[in-house]
């Protein structure tokens, strides 16, 4: 029978007894009502962590965001509860508008026209939020921006006829999407329930 290797026993019984140590905390967690101690456990860097997005930027598409749902029905609140999360988690923030937002708004309700009008007029606002001059897509300025600032860009807009010149935008655009009411970017782990009313966001501060 071949000698075992010098230091098997010692290192099988370490193995063991942290095997039993494991054990042992599992029921001690569950017994405090814990589950999933893994679940508890927030990794740096997850959205779950206040702060988790510092020293990053974004740049938002902004009628692209509002429009996730068509032009008939633009939803200001969803780049507002985008906005307002990345600024409180740390992130750098800009937001591009294409020139005819505001007749968009207009057309749906006049809640929102007055404040859109707000939001790119009056500071703190104003100082992230931009409509680019009239006869002009957004797109052009948000490329831009983004990589002037090395900035990650939202929107759904692949930006395909841009995107050979820009070719860092494959790897540095999330879509987003809304499930049950909740504006969902998976690429970033969000999930987010935006406010009833764009209003409530400006109400709130920035």
């Amino acid at each position: 029978m071949p000698a075992k290797p010098c230091g098997y026993e010692s290192t099988t019984e370490r193995q063991r007894e942290m095997s039993l140590w494991r054990w042992i905390s599992t029921v001690l967690l569950r017994s405090s009502g814990i589950e999933n101690p893994k679940a508890e456990i927030k990794p740096e860097g997850t959205t779950a962590e206040k702060g988790c997005f510092h020293g990053r930027s974004f740049v938002l598409d902004g009628t692209n965001i509002a429009l996730l749902h068509g032009p008939k029905y633009p939803e200001l609140r969803y780049v507002l509860a985008i906005a307002v999360h990345l600024r409180e988690n740390g992130a750098a923030l800009s937001c591009f508008f294409d020139a005819n937002t505001l007749y968009l708004f207009r057309d749906h309700r006049r809640e929102q026209e007055a404040c859109f009008e707000r939001l790119i007029s009056e500071q703190p606002w104003a100082a992230c939020f931009r409509v680019v001059p009239g006869g002009t897509q957004a797109d052009p300025w948000i490329l831009e921006q983004a990589k002037k600032d090395g900035a990650d860009v939202i929107s759904n807009d692949r930006f395909k006829d841009r995107a050979k010149a820009h070719r860092w935008i494959w790897k540095r655009r999330h879509g987003l999407e809304v499930d049950r009411g909740a504006l969902q970017i998976p690429s970033l782990h969000l999930s987010l329930e935006p406010l009833a009313r764009p209003e409530d966001y400006l109400r709130a501060g920035f």
